[in-house]
């Protein structure tokens, strides 16, 4: 995708920006980003909270796991 989309926008009678208007193919470009982008902020999110289990079960506030019990939720 380039950098450049060509955006129309529809001001409503007061002047205020109130609809754009893209190509389909530079929406379908943005929709796939946006796609993109959701999983790696789900990968991250699900990441941080393993390392915090992990660092909690290091100070000894949660129970550890066994290697079976961590290969059974996977």
């Amino acid at each position: 995708m380039t950098n450049s989309i060509g955006i129309e926008y529809f001001i409503d009678e007061a002047g205020n920006k109130s609809k754009v208007l893209i190509s389909y193919e530079d929406w379908q470009h943005i929709e796939a980003d946006l796609k993109e982008w959701r999983a790696y902020k789900a990968r991250k999110s699900s990441l941080k909270a393993a390392f915090t289990e992990v660092k909690l079960m290091q100070q000894g506030k949660l129970p550890k796991e066994d290697m079976q019990t961590f290969l059974d939720e996977c």
